[in-house]
């Protein structure tokens, strides 16, 4: 039994998880593979061991390695150092491939509140382009997603799970 409530409720929060990566790739459109269903997965580049939420190549040959973390406020520091010391060798891996690779650690709590590693979230969107306005208008977007899929996954906690389909907003 305890089996079963901890694998639903891991569905949720890959619910919630999948719903933000899925609304910046839909917004980037410059994805090249994601780790959401229907885009090619990004081990095609980083291999098995690593599975990275997305990746971005820009036309300078930079590689963006951006890895998604949706937890609780008591982990958010936690999250953000235990996602860069996982991908801090396959960056130095991949940095002879391109030239150059950043990792862009996008650590959020449940309600929308991102860690101070997010700034290289804001580093990669003025690389790639994307005014001030755009950059609010996002970043606005990824809280609202995270609030309303907690508020989701809250409503649900007494009821049997059925997978739906991931939240667009």
């Amino acid at each position: 039994m305890l089996l079963l409530v901890v694998s639903i409720t891991l569905n949720a929060y890959n619910l919630r998880h999948d719903s933000i990566l899925n609304f910046i790739t839909t917004f980037f459109q410059t994805a090249l593979y994601d780790d959401v269903n229907g885009y090619s997965s990004p081990s095609i580049i980083t291999g098995d061991t690593f599975r990275p939420d997305l990746l971005f190549l820009i036309h300078t040959k930079c590689l963006y390695i951006l890895e998604l973390t949706v937890g609780f406020e008591s982990n958010l520091c936690k999250n953000a150092m235990r996602k860069r010391e996982k991908y801090k060798n396959l960056i130095n891996d991949l940095n002879s491939d391109y030239r150059c690779v950043k990792f862009v650690n996008l650590s959020m709590s449940s309600l929308g509140v991102f860690s101070d590693e997010c700034s290289t979230f804001l580093d990669m969107m003025n690389d790639i382009g994307i005014d001030k306005k755009q950059q609010l208008y996002i970043i606005r977007k990824i809280m609202n997603i995270a609030i309303r899929a907690t508020y989701f996954i809250f409503c649900c906690r007494n009821k049997i799970w059925n997978g739906p389909e991931l939240l667009k907003f």
